[in-house]
């Protein structure tokens, strides 16, 4: 169980976490060749890969559709520092940062001002199989009601993402 304070967690950052805790070896961290994009294909749009650089700044790797929605832009390749959502937002690099250091995984969820719920995990990876520089988030955005059955906002909220729900009109 993720969350230890009664109110339900997701089952998607469940799916997320268990697959990556498969993958340790007997490691603190996985490497990022043992990813296991399969048993997460559900969640994919969700997760990002986060590398810290030199000065402690971090930059997606990798960021899901469910990101860029949430963003309003491509996150692949920006600094979260760059990214108006992520800026003075301690669940991106101070929390992922913890993650790295502890190496250990760190999960929550943060009321933001705008009224949404962000849901967010950090799990350790590496980049060599080595040393822990990289981290494997899963981040989801969900109305402020979505903590009585967060799981059903989350099936709600992918259901905008999916362009086989979407109507398309021909041009």
């Amino acid at each position: 169980m993720l969350f230890q304070d009664g109110e339900p967690g997701l089952k998607g950052q469940e799916l997320v976490f268990n697959a990556w805790r498969r993958r340790l070896h007997g490691r603190s961290f996985i490497a990022r060749e043992d990813l296991d994009f399969p048993a997460i294909i559900s969640e994919l749009a969700h997760v990002s890969v986060l590398a810290c650089e030199t000065g402690g700044c971090f930059r997606f790797r990798l960021a899901g559709t469910g990101l860029r929605a949430v963003f309003g832009c491509e996150a692949k390749g920006m600094s979260a520092a760059e990214i108006e959502m992520c800026r003075g937002s301690t669940e991106w690099t101070e929390l992922a940062a913890k993650s790295l250091a502890r190496l250990a995984p760190v999960a929550g969820r943060t009321r933001l001002d705008n009224g949404l719920v962000h849901y967010w995990l950090r799990l350790p990876m590496s980049s060599d199989g080595v040393m822990a520089d990289q981290v494997l988030c899963h981040d989801r955005f969900l109305p402020a009601d979505a903590i009585a059955d967060p799981d059903r906002a989350a099936r709600e909220a992918d259901k905008a993402l999916r362009l086989d729900h979407i109507e398309l009109v021909a041009a």
